[in-house]
């Protein structure tokens, strides 16, 4: 636990006690699981605290709100980054994406071992979701890890909420001539993991219709 919250501090982006406690609950419960399925291919404890747990918490850096939001995560995988963040402030409204049946199991476990309120596990494509009317325009933020630029983009701008931003995590900026398919980059945000694992930047961008 103590990993876990001194180095979150140090990126900015401060743990109550609390929150440490059922990370360290669901840290136990991925290490568990995934001796039966592949939900993470890393399996040293340290490397999944900082390159899985720190670098979805990371993301609070870019949540100019935090509270009474939804949050799409696409392509949640073992639940990065949605579930840190669903922990760290549990007033998210949050919808995990993944169409894996066996890691969507894994996910509805955590959730209902944390008893967390507000948080449902759809086991669908991005490509799919995305054309429901009944989800478009419901969404604060969208956010990955799992996917490139180029496969989030066409098909996040209808699930977006007006206001609402596309939030993604790369190893560099973004390169500036890239065609971002109806959105703007409105900030990026510069981070370093701890033990160096390396740089990471936070890339904001808005649907450019609603931003005009």
């Amino acid at each position: 636990m103590k990993l876990l919250v001194e180095s979150a501090g140090n990126i900015g982006v401060p743990i109550p006690d609390s929150a440490a406690t059922k990370l360290i609950t669901y840290l136990e419960e991925l290490l568990s699981w995934n001796k039966k399925i592949n939900l993470t291919a890393i399996r040293e404890k340290r490397e999944i605290v900082v390159k899985h747990f720190l670098d979805s918490i990371a993301y609070g850096k870019a949540l100019g709100r935090k509270t009474a939001v939804s949050l799409l995560d696409i392509g949640a995988g073992a639940g990065f980054p949605g579930l840190p963040l669903k922990i760290l402030y549990p007033d998210l409204d949050l919808t995990l994406l993944e169409p894996s049946n066996k890691k969507t199991a894994f996910l509805r476990h955590i959730i209902g071992t944390l008893h967390l309120n507000q948080a449902v596990v759809v086991s669908k494509r991005i490509e799919d979701y995305s054309r429901d009317p009944q989800h478009q325009g419901s969404f604060t933020y969208a956010v990955t890890r799992a996917l490139s630029v180029e496969q989030v983009i066409p098909f996040a701008q209808p699930l977006l909420a007006p206001g609402g931003q596309l939030i993604l995590c790369q190893a560099k900026p973004l390169e500036s001539g890239l065609n971002f398919l109806g959105f703007k980059l409105t900030k990026e945000i510069a981070y370093e993991l701890p033990f160096g694992y390396g740089n990471r930047v936070l890339s904001i961008l808005e649907p450019t219709a609603l931003t005009q």
